[in-house]
């Protein structure tokens, strides 16, 4: 998770209550210990965590370690398979939502560069540069979810998508979300206010990035996948995108659990060479491709038309 990055730097520079580094806490030596460069320099990702993946020694860490190697090319792939589903939307000139699911596949190619930048053990631990990127992926990561949130939305056929009805509120909030979730990963980073510390330190908990990374992206996918479901159920009747729908979320929910569940077994069974954020980011990836595949079922000149509220289009 981007947290940890923000977590670590703020305890390494400016823990609450405690001085500054909070070697205890981190999992480093006392700061007055001649190894306490080296252990910064190799650290991977995480806080204090029991078995991490040292930083690749081609950047500078620990000799013999790739970095978060199985994600970092996951990551790639999933940049790649991103912008060129966007390209594939941007060629579909008669599909509903196609600007705003061109806009989709973007900001998830930006989210995986930015993961690939922050969660593959190539930065150094508690650095400004490292900092700033996860401040970043955090608000692109809220951003994405808008976007998504919004697709759902435009299936309600309430205004018409590629409109300005439709893209001035999306570009507009999503940007106020980016940005707004973007400064708070800073904040909490570098302690630029202390209203959205960790207190106590040790907690490693903020309710303001807690809800921004956890429950926003959760309750929005659960819209979109509430909302598309029953717009194919009730209104095209058709089985195949429903259970292009279904895979979809049964991946995304599976890829979260993965990153929670087996991440410590696999970096623990492996000698810390992987571990399980390689698997989520291949179940995301997996579930973008379906819900693009999802929206080209729906969208086929074959469908009949059909009105939801104010407007109409044809599916």
């Amino acid at each position: 998770m981007p947290s940890c990055n923000l977590f670590f730097r703020q305890l390494l520079k400016h823990p609450k209550n405690l001085a500054a580094p909070a070697t205890q806490l981190l999992g480093l030596p006392d700061a007055a210990s001649p190894d306490f460069e080296t252990a910064l320099r190799n650290y991977g990702v995480g806080v204090n965590a029991e078995c991490y993946i040292p930083r690749a020694s081609f950047v500078g860490g620990q000799d013999g370690y790739l970095g978060n190697i199985a994600n970092l090319i996951l990551c790639g792939l999933a940049v790649l398979v991103g912008l060129g589903l966007a390209a594939a939307a941007l060629r579909r000139t008669a599909a509903v939502g196609r600007v705003e699911y061109t806009v989709l596949f973007v900001m998830y190619a930006l989210v995986q560069g930015a993961q690939l930048a922050d969660n593959s053990a190539l930065l150094r631990a508690g650095s400004l540069a490292l900092t700033w990127v996860t401040a970043v992926h955090v608000g692109l990561l809220v951003g994405l979810f808008w976007v998504l949130l919004w697709c759902s939305f435009l299936s309600l056929q309430i205004v018409e998508d590629g409109t300005l009805l439709s893209l001035i509120p999306m570009f507009a909030i999503g940007t106020v979300l980016t940005v707004g979730s973007g400064y708070i990963g800073a904040d909490i980073g570098l302690t630029i206010t202390d209203y959205f510390q960790s207190s106590p330190a040790e907690n490693l908990y903020s309710a303001w990035l807690f809800s921004l990374t956890i429950v926003f992206p959760g309750a929005a996918a659960l819209i979109y996948f509430l909302i598309q479901s029953g717009v194919v159920v009730r209104v095209l009747k058709e089985k195949k995108p429903l259970f292009t729908l279904l895979a979809a979320a049964f991946a995304f929910a599976l890829g979260q659990a993965a990153q929670l569940a087996l991440s410590h077994r696999i970096c623990t069974g492996t000698n810390a060479k992987i571990d399980g954020s390689w698997i989520g980011t291949l179940l995301e990836t997996v579930t973008i491709g379906l819900i693009y595949a999802a929206w080209q079922m729906v969208t086929e000149d074959e469908w009949d038309n059909y009105t939801i509220g104010a407007g109409s289009t044809t599916y």
